[in-house]
């Protein structure tokens, strides 16, 4: 009782301080529910649902946001080519990227795409109506949208990982997986340049998550948009000083994925580098980033190195059989 008496008090006193100061708690606390609502996007919304079919939205739009997001991402990336500041963080600058391969690599995604994705997402209509996904109102909250696509993110790492894995796998790897290997130095766009059946197989990863928490189509649009941008980054072929490596420490982002481009071999995760330091298969990547350390040209390291010092190896061989 007592104590309860205090933290009131103690939180009026705390009100009444940032009040002093300009800053109204319930003002605050008001615009944080009106935004976490998702309200201002509630108009919008209902007028897309008024003129526009299920079938449209949910296939149709779902195709065009995918284009219109990975593209868009893509294009500034490769903005970076062309200007002479950003060389200094290409990954690997003796193999600077050029229009040939740019344009081979583009004619086969869109083959990709127009051929392979688009029947799937226009398939997936029925699908995901009978699994109970909706556009319909009301929206999810911006909290439940952020919490479900990190999960998505969780989800889909372990199963990138070991179908990733096992697509490496020597006695299939030259029929499928090696496509997407053609460029040992990639560059944003080739982030879904792949073999058919590994876009159909990997493609199940990605639509995990949704299919296991939500129901709405808002979250499993977001949920597109920052996976999106994670493998096209992851891509980029740059380590830029904002990346999101440097902040996240389980976050592997373009060094880690660059270095299995450039080996062929380790770093299968497509997120987080759990896996592959619990599995063994990024000690050839970690003795290179030490190496790059010890003279300066890298400042790569994540949460395992960090805590457990750059010396660190795993247990666990690094190879499948």
């Amino acid at each position: 009782m007592l104590h309860s008496a205090f933290s009131k008090t103690s939180m009026e006193a705390w009100n009444a301080t940032l009040l002093e100061h300009g800053i109204n708690v319930a003002s605050l606390e008001a615009t944080f529910h009106e935004l976490n609502s998702l309200a201002f996007l509630a108009p919008y919304w209902q007028a897309m649902l008024d003129n526009y079919s299920e079938f449209v939205i949910v296939s149709v739009f779902t195709f065009i946001l995918h284009e219109a997001l990975y593209f868009g991402l893509w294009l500034p990336y490769l903005a970076l080519d062309y200007i002479p500041y950003f060389a200094k963080y290409k990954i690997q600058p003796t193999k600077p990227n050029n229009w040939v391969d740019t344009s081979r690599c583009l004619k086969g995604l869109l083959f990709n795409h127009v051929v392979v994705q688009l029947p799937m997402i226009l398939c997936s209509d029925f699908g995901l109506r009978l699994l109970g996904f909706s556009a319909a109102m009301p929206l999810p909250k911006a909290t439940t949208i952020a919490w479900q696509c990190l999960v998505s993110f969780i989800l889909e790492d372990f199963y990138f990982y070991w179908i990733h894995r096992f697509l490496h796998w020597k006695k299939i790897y030259k029929y499928v997986h090696k496509v997407h290997h053609e460029y040992a130095a990639p560059f944003g766009i080739a982030a879904e340049y792949a073999h058919p059946i590994e876009t159909m197989f990997l493609g199940i990863g990605t639509f995990l998550g949704p299919l296991l928490l939500t129901r709405h189509l808002l979250t499993l649009w977001v949920w597109l948009a920052v996976r999106l941008y994670e493998t096209v980054d992851d891509h980029s072929g740059y380590e830029l000083p904002f990346a999101l490596s440097a902040y996240i420490p389980f976050w592997g982002g373009p060094v880690h994925h660059d270095f299995h481009h450039e080996k062929f071999d380790g770093n299968y995760s497509s997120v987080f580098t759990i896996w592959d330091y619990v599995f063994g298969t990024d000690k050839a990547f970690r003795a290179s980033q030490r190496e790059k350390r010890e003279k300066g040209s890298s400042q790569w390291s994540d949460f395992f190195d960090k805590v457990f010092g750059r010396s660190t190896t795993s247990t666990t061989k690094a190879k499948v059989a």
